[in-house]
């Protein structure tokens, strides 16, 4: 067990005032009055890389400044458990083809008990992020807390036979956590159901204001020029993103806009085995391609260069095939930055068509290279579907409106905590 440290990120709630106001700040204080003292444990897979590590490290702190006394534990394992777990994520995502062995169900619960084990699982609410640590549950044997599986993936068209292996730990919570209604299997009764979206932290270094001269520097270590158009993406590696598709768009923009440059960014994180194996082929693929960046953490690339490319980008693009919710797409938006997405997964939530950003069809890399044209050559477009996206984002994408939403939660789930019998 591994318990992550999110000191460096530790803040008040009074420090979101001026962006959310004081009437939102009373409102989750008198929730959290309810709750104060409530022990909150939340287990996940990895503590950075993704979206699941990016709203923890905010919400955890944000949580204990308003009086919840919140852990987040990390699960111990091995690269052949992360390399089935994140076939179990692709299958759950729709792809029909992957098919677990009996080797690969009974190494990914051996982890899971012996992980039940050791992880600190004494508490009020204990969330379970994902599939990585979700029948560690089956392994439980007594237990007064409720337990809530927190899926941020696009469960609409899982593959059947891997949700049949997973489905009879999900029954076992008390309650369920999605980010979107078609998001919930319909195939699942019995416990608690609650809708709750993504956020982004605006005071992280990820998403604080940063000053043009500290922008300037992070491109001129990268060699990108700040006064030629930057068409950027903020994503990991990995095929439900559509890097190569990435790149055919960006193919098809610099035949009208010759001096554009391609910045793609992303992280390694330990629980994404494919990672790798997805940055070499975008390499690949882009190879005799000018003005194209590829870069990484192995290159220096963390959360404040990612903010300064995200500030400095003319256009950022997100052509997702699947996506849980899509945090970059937020990001990019709080920084008036405007984006052209697909119509895949939450990414819908957060881009109003023609209002907050463009969202084209899956694949058509056409239309997508229309629209970052038309953005590229019309400026006072951009500014203002940027300026639409971050009000967009305050109003609905914030921490401080999750935190909020989280509290509800907890009231409910805690107040029936003393009522229920202990599983024995």
């Amino acid at each position: 067990m591994v318990e992550v440290n999110v000191s460096d990120f530790s803040r008040s709630l009074s420090d979101y005032e001026p962006i959310i106001g004081s009437d939102e700040v009373k409102t989750i204080m008198s929730l959290a009055e309810r709750v104060r003292g409530a022990k909150v444990i939340h287990v996940s897979a990895t503590p950075y890389g993704g979206g699941v590590a990016e709203i923890l490290k905010s919400l955890v702190p944000l949580s204990r400044s308003v009086g919840l006394n919140v852990k987040w534990e990390v699960i111990v394992a091995d690269p052949d458990f992360f390399r089935t777990t994140k076939r179990i994520h692709n299958a759950l995502q729709g792809d029909m083809e992957i098919k677990l062995t009996e080797e690969e169900i009974h190494h990914y619960l051996e982890v899971a008990k012996k992980n039940a084990s050791e992880l600190d699982l004494e508490g009020d609410v204990v969330v379970i992020h994902d599939p990585q640590p979700l029948p560690i549950i089956k392994f439980v044997t007594k237990r007064s807390s409720s337990w809530v599986w927190r899926c941020h993936i696009d469960l609409a068209n899982p593959n059947p036979s891997v949700w049949t292996i997973l489905k009879p730990y999900v029954l076992m919570y008390d309650a369920l956590v999605f980010t979107m209604e078609t998001y919930v299997p319909r195939d699942v009764k019995g416990p608690k159901v609650f809708i709750r979206r993504p956020s982004i932290d605006p005071l992280s270094p990820k998403n604080k204001p940063l000053s043009p001269s500290e922008i300037l520097r992070v491109l001129n270590r990268y060699d990108v020029d700040p006064d030629r158009p930057i068409l950027g993406q903020v994503s990991r590696f990995d095929r439900w993103k559509d890097p190569l598709g990435v790149i055919d768009t960006f193919k098809l923009v610099k035949e009208k806009i010759p001096d554009a440059q391609l910045v793609m960014m992303g992280v390694f994180a330990y629980d994404d085995p494919e990672g790798v194996k997805w940055y070499r082929r975008t390499v690949k693929y882009a190879e005799g391609l000018k003005d194209v960046h590829i870069l990484t953490d192995h290159d220096g690339v963390g959360d404040y260069e990612v903010n300064a490319f995200q500030r400095a980008s003319t256009v950022i693009v997100q052509l997702s095939i699947r996506e849980g919710f899509g945090l970059v797409v937020s990001e990019a938006l709080w920084k008036g930055t405007p984006v052209v997405a697909t119509r895949a997964g939450g990414i819908p939530l957060q881009i109003i068509d023609g209002v907050t950003g463009y969202l084209v069809d899956i694949r058509d890399y056409i239309t997508a290279a229309k629209r970052v044209v038309e953005l590229m050559k019309r400026p006072w477009l951009a500014r203002i579907l940027g300026s639409n996206g971050r009000e967009h984002v305050r109003r609905n994408f914030l921490i401080t409106r999750l935190l909020r939403d989280y509290l509800r939660m907890h009231i409910d789930l805690v107040s029936n905590v003393a009522t229920r019998p202990q599983l024995r």
